[in-house]
């Protein structure tokens, strides 16, 4: 981002922040190729030169909708060891069930994060950034799955890092299959298929 977050006024600080949810918002409808600094200025009420005060280059405004992206994605995984320890099957399927609301309330989220995706294998700062908050989702996985195998709630024979990082991977693909092919049963099979999996029955 183009400067200092903690030196900005909560004004200057909301202002940034619409910039960067127009921004968001076009690249969902338009994706990256019809990205426009003009337009994401219009969209968010100012002129392209407070745009550019915020957001110096593109690639500053891009990385800041990587941020807010990968921040909506986080939602629902902080602060919740405890209960994957007490719990883990819960939080499994508290986890399913949030990507699953997440793909039903906010499908330009998934749309947003593809093309970041696509983008990421050409710019290594973005890369990075996904990779941050992927090895993230990983590891919250990891700990209630490991969780779960020594309380025998899942299979004792799992291989907990290849399975949390199957589980990320499988998630990312069937959400971004039911923005192609929505299907209203289609998750909650998939969530009873992973559960069935991960318990071995």
């Amino acid at each position: 981002m183009a400067t200092d977050r903690g030196s900005r006024t909560a004004r200057g600080e909301a202002q940034a922040e619409r910039v960067v949810e127009a921004a968001f918002g076009l690249i969902a409808e338009r994706g990256f190729e019809g990205l426009r600094t003009r337009d994401v200025a219009l969209r968010a009420g100012i002129n392209v030169a407070t745009l550019h005060y915020y957001f110096p280059t593109k690639e500053d405004l891009i990385r800041g909708v990587v941020s807010a992206a990968t921040e909506r994605f986080r939602t629902g995984h902080g602060g919740r060891d405890a209960d994957a320890v007490r719990d883990p099957l819960a939080v499994l399927r508290e986890d399913l069930r949030i990507r699953q609301r997440q793909v039903e309330e906010s499908p330009e989220l998934f749309t947003v994060l593809l093309e970041l995706s696509t983008r990421a294998a050409r710019d290594p700062a973005i890369r990075a950034m996904m990779q941050e908050t992927t090895e993230q989702w990983r590891a919250h996985v990891a700990h209630y799955l490991q969780a779960g195998v020594e309380a025998g709630v899942f299979r004792p024979d799992l291989d907990v890092a290849a399975a949390a990082a199957h589980l990320v991977a499988l998630s990312l693909g069937w959400h971004l299959q039911m923005l192609i092919s929505p299907d209203a049963t289609a998750s909650e099979r998939f969530n009873a298929e992973v559960e069935r999996w991960l318990i071995g029955r």
